[in-house]
Protein backbone atom coordinates (compact mmCIF):
# COMPACT_ATOMS: atom_id res chain seq x y z
CA UNK A 1 0.00 0.00 0.00
CA UNK A 2 1.03 3.46 -0.59
CA UNK A 3 -0.44 5.85 1.49
CA UNK A 4 0.27 9.93 2.21
CA UNK A 5 0.55 10.28 5.88
CA UNK A 6 -1.39 13.22 7.80
CA UNK A 7 1.29 14.29 9.70
CA UNK A 8 1.71 16.76 12.54
CA UNK A 9 4.83 15.91 13.89
CA UNK A 10 3.37 14.50 17.03
CA UNK A 11 3.65 11.05 18.78
CA UNK A 12 0.76 9.31 17.41
CA UNK A 13 1.27 9.82 13.28
CA UNK A 14 4.90 9.14 14.11
CA UNK A 15 3.63 5.75 15.14
CA UNK A 16 0.90 5.07 12.42
CA UNK A 17 4.35 5.94 9.69
CA UNK A 18 6.58 3.20 12.06
CA UNK A 19 3.87 0.59 12.14
CA UNK A 20 3.19 0.93 8.61
CA UNK A 21 6.35 0.48 7.19
CA UNK A 22 7.53 -1.80 9.61
CA UNK A 23 4.07 -3.78 8.01
CA UNK A 24 5.98 -3.41 4.65
CA UNK A 25 3.73 -0.08 3.03
CA UNK A 26 5.18 2.71 1.68
CA UNK A 27 4.70 6.08 2.80
CA UNK A 28 4.71 8.59 -0.07
CA UNK A 29 4.11 11.86 1.22
CA UNK A 30 3.95 13.40 4.67
CA UNK A 31 0.99 16.38 4.30
CA UNK A 32 0.07 18.93 6.40
CA UNK A 33 -1.65 22.16 6.60
CA UNK A 34 -0.08 25.77 7.14
CA UNK A 35 -1.04 29.50 8.15
CA UNK A 36 -0.02 32.29 5.49
CA UNK A 37 2.13 32.90 8.11
CA UNK A 38 3.73 29.24 7.42
CA UNK A 39 2.94 27.75 10.92
CA UNK A 40 0.99 24.22 11.37
CA UNK A 41 -2.53 25.20 12.59
CA UNK A 42 -2.83 23.48 16.01
CA UNK A 43 0.53 22.38 17.13
CA UNK A 44 2.07 25.56 15.39
CA UNK A 45 5.36 23.86 14.32
CA UNK A 46 6.96 26.25 11.93
CA UNK A 47 7.49 24.95 7.96
CA UNK A 48 11.06 24.33 8.38
CA UNK A 49 10.76 21.78 10.96
CA UNK A 50 8.83 20.35 8.62
CA UNK A 51 11.40 20.67 5.82
CA UNK A 52 13.66 19.15 8.26
CA UNK A 53 11.58 16.10 8.81
CA UNK A 54 11.44 15.70 5.33
CA UNK A 55 15.27 15.17 5.47
CA UNK A 56 15.35 12.89 8.54
CA UNK A 57 12.39 11.10 7.61
CA UNK A 58 13.50 10.73 3.87
CA UNK A 59 9.73 11.51 2.84
CA UNK A 60 8.35 14.35 0.88
CA UNK A 61 6.10 16.84 2.70
CA UNK A 62 3.35 18.74 1.11
CA UNK A 63 2.05 21.92 2.43
CA UNK A 64 -1.81 22.83 2.34
CA UNK A 65 -1.27 26.94 3.07
CA UNK A 66 -4.88 28.21 3.97
CA UNK A 67 -6.42 30.88 5.37
CA UNK A 68 -8.29 28.49 7.94
CA UNK A 69 -8.01 24.84 9.73
CA UNK A 70 -10.63 23.04 7.86
CA UNK A 71 -10.79 24.91 4.36
CA UNK A 72 -12.46 21.49 2.71
CA UNK A 73 -12.03 22.62 -1.04
CA UNK A 74 -7.84 23.64 -0.20
CA UNK A 75 -6.80 20.35 1.30
CA UNK A 76 -8.91 18.01 -1.31
CA UNK A 77 -7.04 20.03 -4.12
CA UNK A 78 -3.78 19.66 -2.78
CA UNK A 79 -4.31 15.68 -1.89
CA UNK A 80 -6.32 15.26 -4.76
CA UNK A 81 -2.78 16.31 -7.33
CA UNK A 82 -0.64 14.56 -4.73
CA UNK A 83 -2.72 11.69 -4.79
CA UNK A 84 -2.32 11.18 -8.87
CA UNK A 85 1.40 12.40 -8.39
CA UNK A 86 2.46 10.05 -6.27
CA UNK A 87 -0.08 7.19 -7.31
CA UNK A 88 -1.09 6.69 -3.53
CA UNK A 89 -3.69 3.92 -2.61
CA UNK A 90 -4.72 5.38 0.94
CA UNK A 91 -4.61 8.25 3.73
CA UNK A 92 -3.61 7.66 6.80
CA UNK A 93 -3.94 9.62 10.19
CA UNK A 94 -3.35 9.45 13.95
CA UNK A 95 -6.83 8.90 15.18
CA UNK A 96 -7.66 7.38 18.20
CA UNK A 97 -10.91 7.98 19.59
CA UNK A 98 -12.31 11.25 18.79
CA UNK A 99 -15.42 10.65 16.22
CA UNK A 100 -15.97 14.31 15.19
CA UNK A 101 -12.19 14.28 14.43
CA UNK A 102 -12.24 11.10 12.11
CA UNK A 103 -16.12 11.90 10.47
CA UNK A 104 -14.44 14.84 9.08
CA UNK A 105 -11.38 12.26 7.63
CA UNK A 106 -13.67 9.91 6.79
CA UNK A 107 -15.55 12.58 4.51
CA UNK A 108 -12.88 14.04 3.42
CA UNK A 109 -11.51 10.76 2.10
CA UNK A 110 -15.04 9.61 0.53
CA UNK A 111 -14.49 12.91 -1.26
CA UNK A 112 -10.80 12.19 -2.79
CA UNK A 113 -12.29 8.36 -3.36
CA UNK A 114 -9.13 7.34 -1.74
CA UNK A 115 -9.11 4.63 1.53
CA UNK A 116 -9.29 5.83 4.85
CA UNK A 117 -6.58 4.41 6.93
CA UNK A 118 -6.83 4.91 11.50
CA UNK A 119 -4.06 2.36 12.58
CA UNK A 120 -4.44 3.49 16.15
CA UNK A 121 -8.44 3.99 16.05
CA UNK A 122 -9.84 2.24 19.35
CA UNK A 123 -6.40 1.08 21.29
CA UNK A 124 -6.01 2.50 24.35
CA UNK A 125 -3.80 5.35 25.61
CA UNK A 126 -1.74 3.13 27.66
CA UNK A 127 -0.93 0.44 24.81
CA UNK A 128 -0.31 3.52 22.00
CA UNK A 129 2.04 5.23 24.55
CA UNK A 130 4.29 1.99 25.79
CA UNK A 131 4.94 1.45 22.17
CA UNK A 132 6.18 4.39 20.87
CA UNK A 133 8.41 4.50 23.76
CA UNK A 134 9.35 0.86 23.69
CA UNK A 135 10.10 1.77 20.33
CA UNK A 136 12.55 3.80 21.00
CA UNK A 137 11.05 7.45 19.78
CA UNK A 138 12.04 10.95 21.26
CA UNK A 139 9.24 13.18 21.80
CA UNK A 140 8.71 15.97 24.01
CA UNK A 141 5.62 18.78 24.91
CA UNK A 142 5.28 22.04 22.80
CA UNK A 143 2.13 22.23 23.99
CA UNK A 144 -0.52 22.28 26.80
CA UNK A 145 -4.17 23.48 27.80
CA UNK A 146 -3.19 24.96 31.19
CA UNK A 147 -6.51 23.61 32.76
CA UNK A 148 -4.35 20.06 32.92
CA UNK A 149 -1.17 21.16 32.89
CA UNK A 150 1.24 24.66 33.57
CA UNK A 151 3.62 25.72 30.96
CA UNK A 152 6.85 24.68 33.01
CA UNK A 153 5.77 21.01 31.36
CA UNK A 154 6.65 22.81 27.21
CA UNK A 155 10.04 20.93 26.68
CA UNK A 156 9.62 17.93 28.81
CA UNK A 157 10.72 14.34 27.10
CA UNK A 158 7.60 11.88 27.51
CA UNK A 159 8.42 9.58 29.90
CA UNK A 160 6.89 6.54 31.61
CA UNK A 161 7.59 8.04 34.97
CA UNK A 162 5.82 11.26 32.99
CA UNK A 163 3.32 9.37 32.27
CA UNK A 164 2.33 8.47 35.42
CA UNK A 165 2.06 11.98 36.63
CA UNK A 166 -0.53 12.66 33.76
CA UNK A 167 -2.84 10.00 35.69
CA UNK A 168 -2.64 11.86 38.91
CA UNK A 169 -4.19 15.12 36.47
CA UNK A 170 -6.82 12.68 35.45
CA UNK A 171 -6.71 13.97 31.99
CA UNK A 172 -6.20 11.49 28.24
CA UNK A 173 -2.29 10.08 28.40
CA UNK A 174 -1.91 10.73 25.30
CA UNK A 175 -3.49 13.67 24.90
CA UNK A 176 -6.19 13.04 22.73
CA UNK A 177 -8.48 15.96 24.00
CA UNK A 178 -5.47 18.37 23.35
CA UNK A 179 -4.19 18.84 26.68
CA UNK A 180 -1.23 18.42 25.21
CA UNK A 181 0.65 18.25 21.70
CA UNK A 182 3.91 16.51 21.13
CA UNK A 183 6.94 16.98 18.66
CA UNK A 184 8.85 13.52 17.53
CA UNK A 185 12.66 14.62 17.19
CA UNK A 186 14.24 11.21 17.20
CA UNK A 187 13.80 7.61 16.60
CA UNK A 188 14.28 4.37 14.84
CA UNK A 189 12.83 6.15 11.23
CA UNK A 190 15.02 8.65 11.37
CA UNK A 191 18.35 9.00 9.90
CA UNK A 192 19.38 11.26 13.06
CA UNK A 193 18.15 12.93 15.92
CA UNK A 194 16.40 16.71 15.27
CA UNK A 195 18.41 19.32 17.47
CA UNK A 196 15.45 21.89 18.57
CA UNK A 197 14.85 25.16 20.68
CA UNK A 198 11.98 25.80 22.60
CA UNK A 199 11.33 29.51 22.92
CA UNK A 200 9.64 31.29 25.69
CA UNK A 201 6.01 29.62 26.24
CA UNK A 202 3.07 32.18 24.80
CA UNK A 203 0.42 31.95 27.28
CA UNK A 204 -3.57 32.73 27.06
CA UNK A 205 -7.05 31.71 26.52
CA UNK A 206 -6.23 28.05 28.48
CA UNK A 207 -3.60 27.27 26.32
CA UNK A 208 0.40 27.52 26.18
CA UNK A 209 2.54 27.08 23.48
CA UNK A 210 6.31 27.57 22.57
CA UNK A 211 7.60 28.16 18.84
CA UNK A 212 10.16 25.57 18.08
CA UNK A 213 13.45 26.35 16.28
CA UNK A 214 15.79 23.96 14.41
CA UNK A 215 19.34 24.18 16.46
CA UNK A 216 21.48 26.04 14.19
Amino acid sequence: MKFIMAYSGGKDCTLCLDRLIRQGHEPVALFTTVTRRGFNYNHGIRRDVYEKYEELLGIPVIFCETAELHNEDDMYNVLKEAIEKYHADAMVTGDIYREDVAAWNRHLAERLNIELVCPLWNESSESILNEVLDRGYKFLIKAVKTYYLDPSYIGKQITKELIEDFRQKKMDICGEDGEYHSITVDGPIFKGPMKVIFKEPVVGGGRAMSDVLLEG
